[in-house]
């Protein structure tokens, strides 16, 4: 949620700015399915209407899947602003996901720093995507350690691909509001003053 604030933030900071939400229907999106296909898997996997997975013994080949997915609709959409950095966020997040069982590892002290805490069921137990880091957790600096301290709305643990993540969309949202910047107007060329020629030298008037 506290991503999402960050983006609806910059986009009213756009719109603030003279931008407009109609341009968002000028995105030349290539190969829109893969996204979609990738959300419905999540959807599926992570469904907001049960308490466990659709599928538990699929989860995480499900969800690198969908991850996957999505890495492949953002190298064919590389020409949008903040791509770059919005693969990269995705690429890191896969890496610590499928190196850690398919479940990006939270820090224990993090998640208690910003107050979550108690939101999971035990340590290495999965929450939704998440489980709780342990001491054989791989690629540390890449899973879910930098926490909002408790008492910000929305406050969680973030990681590193996250906070690419958002600024890449937050990015793309701001210049595709902003729309196109109007080119500067062509300087008129300085009109040249042809010199004038001195009369020749034994002339007279």
């Amino acid at each position: 949620m506290l991503r999402g604030l960050v983006v609806l933030i910059v986009i009213a900071v756009a719109l603030a700015r003279g931008g407009s939400l109609r341009n968002f229907a000028t995105l030349k999106l290539r190969w829109l399915p893969l996204v979609l296909g990738s959300f419905g898997l999540q959807l599926l996997i992570f469904t907001p209407f049960r308490d466990a997975p659709l599928i538990p013994f699929a989860t995480a080949p499900l969800y690198l899947l969908s991850m996957a997915l999505l890495v492949v609709w953002i190298a064919l959409n590389r020409h949008l602003s903040g791509a770059l950095l919005i693969a990269a966020g995705v690429l890191l997040n896969t890496i610590a996901i499928a190196a850690n069982g398919g479940y990006m590892p939270v820090d224990p002290a993090a998640a208690q720093y910003a107050g979550r805490l108690e939101g999971y069921a035990g340590e290495g137990l999965p929450v939704d995507n998440n489980s709780l880091a342990t001491t054989d957790v791989r690629f540390w600096i890449l899973t879910d350690i930098f926490p909002v301290p408790a008492g910000i709305p929305f406050a969680n643990v973030f990681s590193l691909g996250d906070v690419l993540l958002t600024l890449g969309i937050a990015i793309l949202c701001y210049w595709t509001i902003r729309g196109p910047l109007a080119a500067p107007p062509a300087s008129s060329p300085t009109p040249t003053s042809t010199p004038s020629r001195a009369p020749p030298l034994g002339t007279g008037q």
